[in-house]
This record gives C-alpha cells, sequence and structure tokens, in this order.
C-alpha cells in the first residue's frame, strides 16, 4: 500500500487531509434537508464534500487555517453550492444557531484535549437543527500501532481516576517514539519522524463509549457507535479498531 496516496500533511501542523471518503458518509449527506446547509469541519482535501455536492446538497466546508481557506476558494472558484470559511474548534465558530442539516466533524476531536472536547460538542449542538445529525471520526485507543507501549491499559488507568474525562496523551511524541523503537522497522522511525514534524504533541485517542456519554449528556441521541478500521492513517501497522466512529442526532 502506498500511504502517499491516503494522506497528505497540513500547513497548520494539525495532522493530515485524507484521500479517502469518510466511512461514515451516507449519515452525512443522508440528513441534507434541502434547505439547511451540510458543514464539513476540517474539510481538507474536500473529497467528502465533493460526494455532498454530487447528491446536489450545500456545503459550507471550513479550515483552521485562513491560507488553506484562501487556497481552496481559489481551486473551487467555478464550483457551485460550496462556500469555504475559517472554524477553530471550539471558540472561532461564527456561524449561528441551527444552521445546519448534518455536520461532518472527521478526523478533528483527537485534536483537542477534555475542556475543548466538551465544549466543541456544545457548539455541534448549538449548529446543527433540531433532528439533524452530527457524524464523527476520530483516532481511537485501540490502535494497534500503539498496544505495544499499552495505550489501552495507561488509558483505563486514566479511567479508573477520572471516569468521564477524555484526556489526551500530553508526551506523544514519548509513547510514538518508544512504539517505533519496539516496533523496530525502517517505516515505522520514518512515521515517528512524519508525526513530531506534523502532529502537536499530544493526542487524544479517544475511548468510544466515553465519547458517546458525552454526547448523550449534552443532549444528543447516539444513533451509531462503533470503531473501525483506518488505513489511511499514518501508522506503521493498522488494525481493525483504529478509529472511532459515531452518528449522533439532535432531538427534533
Amino acid at each position: 500500500m502506498d500511504d502517499g496516496k491516503l494522506y497528505k500533511p497540513l500547513s497548520h501542523n494539525r495532522g493530515f487531509a485524507y484521500q479517502n471518503i469518510n466511512p461514515l458518509i451516507k449519515y452525512w449527506i443522508g440528513s441534507w434537508d434541502n434547505a439547511h446547509p451540510l458543514l464539513d469541519i476540517g474539510c481538507g482535501s474536500c473529497v467528502n464534500a465533493r460526494q455532498a455536492l454530487e447528491a446536489g446538497a450545500t456545503v459550507y466546508a471550513t479550515e483552521m487555517e485562513e491560507e488553506s481557506v484562501k487556497t481552496l476558494i481559489e481551486d473551487y472558484k467555478d464550483c457551485q453550492n460550496i462556500s469555504f470559511h475559517y472554524l477553530r474548534l471550539p471558540d472561532q465558530v461564527s456561524f449561528q444557531d441551527n444552521t445546519f442539516s448534518g455536520i461532518l466533524c472527521s478526523e478533528v476531536l483527537h485534536f483537542l484535549n477534555h475542556p475543548d472536547i466538551i465544549s466543541s460538542v456544545w457548539e455541534l449542538y448549538r449548529l446543527v437543527r433540531p433532528g439533524g445529525k452530527v457524524v464523527i471520526t476520530c483516532g481511537g485507543e485501540d490502535a494497534l500501532a500503539y498496544q505495544k507501549v499499552d495505550l489501552k491499559k495507561l488509558k483505563e488507568e486514566e479511567r479508573q481516576k477520572s471516569p468521564l474525562c477524555l484526556k489526551a496523551v500530553q508526551n506523544f511524541y514519548d509513547l510514538c517514539k518508544t512504539a517505533a523503537e519496539l516496533e523496530g522497522t525502517e517505516s515505522a522511525w520514518k512515521l515517528y519522524e512524519q508525526q513530531k514534524s506534523t502532529m502537536k504533541p499530544y493526542f487524544n485517542f479517544i475511548n468510544a463509549d466515553q465519547l458517546a456519554m458525552v454526547f448523550t449528556r449534552l443532549g444528543f441521541e447516539v444513533e451509531v457507535l462503533t470503531t473501525g478500521p483506518a488505513p489511511q492513517y499514518p501508522f506503521w501497522v493498522h488494525g481493525d479498531h483504529d478509529q472511532v466512529r459515531l452518528v449522533a442526532r439532535k432531538p427534533a
């Protein structure tokens, strides 16, 4: 597999733009009500937004760097029914209440610590119309590449201390380096160097049940909660449960 075809680093040190279609995209596009636009948070290369446009939806696509927004506006200047906007969760969101029929937040929440995740879910609730849906995918604590460093055990111990806290791994570089050393391959070491140059020094490996609890307590009805493979992630080994997947509905 040529990983270079699946992702490319973003310019703002917050991960990668993926070239694959989100596995939950049918829920996002299916929430389009012909009146309220769809919102794509962290649109990256717009692979998901393009699918929504082909289905006839109106899309608001966002990035967290002004230069990225300008580039997207230029790249899609001849494309109708899509507009590009600056947005940075949780506190730099300019849209009004109940604006969107569906929200896709793909590979974003794992870059946030607990307080910002809570605030972000509040914002998602505010932005989506009653009856609308929010679709989430993010990195999970079952990521196979990090099991040799006992990531699952580390997260379980943290939950015993603070059951409701979605705490990020603050020493992500060290964790990644140790995992790469234990893997002992050139590709693992190369990916560690890439992670260090591209990512922030913390990463939140999300627990699916905890995330669902947050959404439920903040007013959503969780309709889909599962984990699945994410071959696009810049890992040296991939498993069947690397990604957390959630679909939540705001009650009508």
